[in-house]
Parts: structure tokens; sequence; C-alpha cells
């Protein structure tokens, strides 16, 4: 049975603009068009966008998944190729989240320094003390 492209969207929780930039980077293909030029898809398109669905669960870009689908179709197992993005995908994430925990620190540091100066001294022009270096050595205002 063929679907549209609205009804390919909607069981996928997606746009129809999302399921033509997927046309656009080469991860989906209509297998035909309704005399009135509507995109038509079949059961590859649904297998196609559950992959995409799962390889994005698991982190991987766009780009990255485009990569995998033409090395499927080439005939290539694209296993080894999937397990070095996953590894740096990993990585990444794992970089993040230490940028993020620094983040966090500095951000209860401020908030912890704001919630025991709650009425500054402030000249409400160029500066709020709370975004101040709460090191004094740490940077020096210009």
């Amino acid at each position: 049975m063929p679907y549209t492209i609205g009804e390919l969207a909607r069981a996928f929780g997606l746009s129809p603009d999302a399921l033509r930039y997927y046309e656009r980077l080469g991860l989906l293909a209509p297998e035909g068009r309704t005399e009135g030029g509507y995109r038509l898809y079949g059961e590859e398109a649904l297998r196609r966008l559950r992959f995409i669905k799962e390889a994005q669960a698991a982190g991987l870009r766009l780009e990255d998944i485009a990569g995998i689908l033409r090395a499927m179709e080439e005939g290539q197992p694209p296993c080894c190729h999937v397990q070095e993005m996953l590894r740096a995908r990993l990585e990444e994430v794992r970089r993040r989240l230490r940028e993020l925990e620094a983040l966090e620190e500095a951000l209860a540091r401020r908030l912890a320094y704001a919630q025991a100066h709650p009425d500054p001294a402030c000249d409400g022009k160029d500066h709020c003390v709370y975004l101040d270096p709460l090191d004094p050595g740490a940077s020096s205002r210009v």
C-alpha cells in the first residue's frame, strides 16, 4: 500500500518538510508520484525510516546515517564503520558532559553568591556583579 508524504510523516511523528529534507540528503526516495504530483512511499520507506529513527536514537547524525545507507546500498556491511561512529559519538557525548558539569558548577557558585548577596550595589549600566568574576584574580574587567 503506498503512503503519501503526509501519512508517512504522521506515522513517524515527523513533518512532511522533514521527509523532503531526508529526500534531499539521499536518505529516502519516493517510489512514485500521484497524477497530481504527490510523492508516494512504499514499504521500503517504512523500513528506512525505522532504521533512521533507531540510528538517531543511538546518537548518529543524519549525515552519518546517509553514509551508512550508501554503504548498505553498495552491498558493503557497515558494521565496522558504525562501530567507529558509535565510538566517536560516545567520546563526543562524554566530552560534552564534562563541559556541562563544569558549567553546572560555575552556575551553582554564581547562584550561591547571588543568594548570599541579594541586594548588591549595582550601577545598573554596564555590568552585573553576579556575572563579575567570582575569583578577582581570574579575570579583570576592561
